[in-house]
């Protein structure tokens, strides 16, 4: 299995880096942080397209919705997976009806949140894998 290119987009430094810390002692190296939509939005346009990108709702200028159709016209291919406060079901199944892979909810406790996205994403890079096998 190659090895996924991830982008996580999360303005508060903290969130942002505590999630690349997770991904990478779970065996996702090939991670890139990007503070606002708009710096990752050009790193995908510079043909870095990745398979999954993990972000914020607000991500500086751009709403989710905003975000999400900006970045599947440029890579229909890349995974977007929202993993935010906002515990909407209503805005989570919006943003999957508009093509978001999954939302999850960052918790009271950070831990749980993260463990939850973590397992989303090796879910979602096996699914990958056995897709592109095929």
């Amino acid at each position: 299995m190659k090895k996924s290119l991830i982008f996580v987009v999360d303005k508060n430094p903290i969130h942002r880096n505590l999630i690349r810390y997770n991904l990478e002692i779970n065996k996702f190296t090939n991670v890139h942080a990007f503070q606002t939509g708009e710096d990752c939005l050009y790193r995908i346009q510079k043909s870095l397209q990745p398979d999954f990108l993990i972000s914020s709702f607000f991500t500086g200028t751009h709403s989710g919705f905003d975000f999400l159709r900006s970045v599947l016209e440029i890579s229909p291919s890349t995974r977007v997976i929202f993993f935010d406060n906002f515990e909407d079901p209503l805005l989570a199944e919006k943003l999957l009806t508009a093509g978001a892979s999954d939302y999850v909810v960052k918790t009271g406790d950070p831990d749980a949140g993260i463990s939850q996205l973590l397992k989303n994403v090796h879910y979602l890079a096996r699914e990958k894998a056995l897709v592109t096998e095929q």
